[in-house]
């Protein structure tokens, strides 16, 4: 009896139970703050309408009035509006063409089309394709109501009112059975219209930056730069004990000086290797293969280093920071739901993450091709400012070999 009391007042026992408690709130805390804003602030992330035909300006403010869209951009061209789109700076653009009315009451076929950027979190596209379904289907209904009234309202029961009241002039005591037979005419017209109605208007979803079907394709941001985080961070608390060990034999400035070498060939070499198995499963061309390396060799040079700021301060209980970073760059990476959206500590957060910039950065490789140099200068700038708190913790605490269990 007296081994079980000891036992389970055994520190460790308790640390066990304690690091349980810890963990588990931190990841309900973090990860229910964080995503709470789907599908809710979906609605605040900016789309735009194009609107090209100037008849068609009741449409685009019923469309203004009736989406659930809190930020709809509207005086833009249709280029401008494309590339905003690429940008991220609008989800969705709606685009009514010239003469779109005007084919509509001749009879000729004619569409909206809306524009979806698939280079975005899988949250935002898939929200943006349901919108413009629901949109698209909600105003082909619409124009067909208007247009059969037009139609056949302004043209078939205008001839027959005109008949109707020539019967009525020439047979003025016969009028009550006159208009009940307008009545059943007018029945009979409007079935007419419905039978004879040629469906000559539609939708299109155009998608930009198409991603191949499946979630190993559309993740694969998420993926690939969480992967490198959690790598980095049990990287850090790994070699933060080879330092430690070194730094009582040769001292603690050399020691960190080979594990900052260590930290950059790491770097370099791990991404190489680890993207071969991305480049494989998922097809990647020699150039798509080439930025990725790239972008997760700074993503993983300013990973390490921020992780290693803890190990260095902490030792093996730097982990009790790092899990919970790792927690919080999972949610600000804004790789499952935009940055728009997120909501303000994790916006914050999004800008001392390496793990969003990898993300936008990867985006951008695999999506619309675009310029990744600003971000790969913002991790650089994450792992040089990592580098400086580590000099002032070398410089001012004092390091003592330490043997540890891995």
């Amino acid at each position: 009896m007296n081994a079980i009391k000891k036992f389970f007042t055994n520190k460790f026992t308790i640390a066990s139970f304690l690091v349980i408690l810890f963990y588990g709130m931190c990841m309900i805390g973090i990860y229910f703050s964080g995503y709470k804003v789907v599908p809710d602030k979906i609605e605040d992330l900016p789309i735009a309408i194009v609107n090209e035909d100037t008849d068609s300006e009741a449409l685009a403010k019923q469309l203004t009035s009736e989406m659930p869209f809190n930020h709809i951009q509207k005086n833009d061209s249709l280029k401008t509006a494309k590339q905003k789109l690429k940008n991220r700076d609008v989800y969705l653009v709606i685009y009514i063409p010239k003469d779109f009315q005007s084919q509509i009451k001749n009879g000729e076929s004619t569409e909206i089309g809306f524009y979806v950027n698939e280079a975005n979190p899988m949250t935002a596209v898939q929200s943006m394709e349901s919108v413009a379904n629901t949109i698209g289907a909600n105003v082909h209904q619409s124009i067909i109501l208007t247009r059969d009234k037009e139609i056949f309202t302004k043209i078939e029961l205008a001839q027959l009112k005109t008949e109707l009241e020539t019967l009525i002039a020439q047979n003025p005591t016969n009028s009550d059975s006159i208009q009940a037979d307008g009545e059943e005419q007018t029945e009979k017209i409007n079935t007419l219209a419905s039978s004879l109605y040629k469906d000559n208007i539609s939708y299109k979803i155009h998608k930009i930056n198409h991603t191949k079907t499946g979630m190993n394709y559309t993740m694969a941001p998420f993926f690939i730069s969480l992967a490198f985080y959690i790598g980095a961070m049990i990287g850090a608390m790994i070699l933060a004990l080879a330092f430690k060990e070194f730094a009582g034999k040769i001292g603690k400035w050399k020691a960190y000086g080979l594990a900052e070498l260590a930290i950059i060939m790491m770097s370099i070499i791990a991404p190489l290797i680890i993207l071969i198995v991305a480049k494989q499963m998922n097809h990647y061309s020699m150039s798509e293969y080439t930025s990725l390396w790239l972008n997760h060799g700074f993503e993983l040079f300013a990973a390490l280093n921020i992780n290693f700021i803890f190990n260095l301060l902490l030792g093996q209980l730097g982990v009790i920071i790092n899990v919970p970073v790792m927690m919080i760059q999972i949610v600000s990476g804004a790789g499952l739901i935009p940055y728009l959206i997120l909501p303000n500590f994790f916006k914050f957060m999004s800008n001392i993450s390496p793990t969003y910039y990898a993300i936008q950065s990867d985006y951008n490789i695999l999506g619309d091709r675009m310029n990744i140099a600003n971000n790969l200068l913002l991790m650089l700038v994450l792992g040089l400012g990592s580098i400086i708190c580590h000099l002032i913790i070398v410089a001012l605490k004092k390091f003592q070999t330490e043997t540890a269990t891995i």
